[in-house]
């Protein structure tokens, strides 16, 4: 998977990449049903959202029979790690790594990916 050079998804993207991490590859009306709630976009709101961030290579494009699946393209450990970096020194003005009780209580988190996204923020600390 690729690593964002920005770690800036906007809201609505991290929605879907969350959705995409859970459920792994999935069409354009799967994802439209588990987004729907939180922002009640028509389902060709989604599809431009979707081609927007195929774009940005957030997401990527396979077709199967005609139908269009969408996959996250960014890990899941990776995003995270550098959004956490980024709050942490840019908003918090904090010298190290964040404290792991500020995510351990995460339920997008395994405790596999807890210990990777910690090892992530004290590698990218110690590159500092």
């Amino acid at each position: 998977m690729a690593i964002l050079s920005s770690p800036s998804p906007t809201r609505p993207e991290l929605a879907i990449l969350k959705c995409l991490w859970r459920g792994g590859r999935q069409t354009a009306r799967a994802i439209h049903a588990d987004v729907n709630d939180e922002f009640s976009w028509s389902y060709s709101t989604l599809r431009t959202v979707l081609e927007r961030m195929n774009d940005k290579d957030l997401v990527e494009k396979s077709a199967d029979k005609g139908t269009n699946f969408y996959a996250a393209k960014i890990a899941k450990v990776e995003l995270l790690a550098a959004m956490i970096s980024d709050f942490s020194e840019r908003v918090l003005e904090l010298d190290g790594p964040a404290s792991p009780a500020l995510y351990a209580g995460s339920k997008l988190l395994n405790a596999h990916e807890l210990q990777a996204l910690e090892k992530s923020l004290s590698d990218n600390d110690s590159k500092a």
